[in-house]
């Protein structure tokens, strides 16, 4: 059973890998994980220990379609070289990106190469599409609305799709960006004055053709800060709720350390690869 591993922003294949020494520990002997570094070169990332050594990784250079269709493209490539795999798990931005890559292929007709997913404490997902949700990203952009501003929440001059879009955003990156300086998305002005193709296209039911059909564990820290328990649960009900199962821990933004939780995670893998066999 082989797993390919992918880390959040701003950490290492290497950091993940001690980050799962509980959870490998307990893995059945036939798992072989592989840990991969991301794309680009960065800065530590948000929560990322000062004992932690570097270098650091990203999967992405930004959030637009084009550099979400980057990591995408990359991510397709480790699949096909380095693989095959069985399953992909994914801490914070690499889950997010397993579910971009899912989705694309999805929509795509293509091939996907993982049969399941087990995702740590997703990031917010993004479409490489520039198209998704482009309706309601202009007719923003027109009204030159301000996403951080909750006053104007509810307002007679947006639709009911319009209006839950920023609700999805406000909830989720805008309280992310105003409340933590390392958080990668912080000029939300971008959906006001950016050039339209690089405007973040987060993905979120009611933008979606279809749901990713593959089966999808969802594990997150209920002691996580909030915005990223909002955007875990945005990225577990972009999958197809059948095919999902979901696990709280105790911990913050992180593996779980605790037995009894890891054991529920197994399980939910166990559960996952029978699916996918099915």
């Amino acid at each position: 059973m082989r797993i390919l591993c992918l880390h959040g922003v701003g950490s290492s294949g290497a950091i993940l890998e001690r980050q799962m020494a509980n959870l490998r520990r307990e893995l059945d002997p036939s798992f072989e994980l592989v840990f991969v570094d991301g794309l680009f070169e960065c800065g530590r990332g948000p929560g990322v220990p000062e004992y932690q050594t570097g270098p650091f990784f990203s999967h992405t250079q930004g959030y637009s379609p084009f550099h979400i269709a980057q990591a995408v493209g990359y991510l397709e490539d480790l699949l096909e070289d380095e693989g095959p795999f069985d399953g992909i798990f994914g801490f914070s931005q690499g889950a997010a990106l397993t579910l971009s890559y899912c989705y694309q292929q999805q929509a795509a007709a293509s091939p996907l190469r993982t049969k399941f997913a087990c995702l740590f404490s997703t990031a917010m997902p993004c479409s490489p599409d520039v198209g998704t949700g482009d309706t309601i990203i202009t007719k923003l952009r027109a009204l030159e609305y301000d996403i951080t501003d909750r006053a104007r929440c509810n307002g007679k001059d947006l639709t009911i799709a319009e209006q839950e879009f920023v609700d999805v955003l406000q909830r989720t990156v805008v309280d992310a960006a105003m409340r933590d300086p390392l958080f990668p998305w912080t000029d939300m002005d971008v959906y006001r004055y950016g050039e339209r193709d690089a405007i973040p296209r987060v993905l979120y039911p009611s933008v979606l053709a279809h749901k990713i059909q593959i089966p999808t564990i969802h594990v997150w820290g209920q002691n996580d800060f909030e915005y990223m328990i909002k955007m875990a649960e945005v990225a577990r009900s972009i999958c197809e709720e059948s095919m999902v199962k979901t696990v709280l821990h105790t911990g913050l933004h992180d593996i779980p350390k605790r037995q009894t939780e890891i054991k529920a995670v197994l399980r939910r893998i166990d559960w996952a690869i029978t699916q996918s066999q099915g």
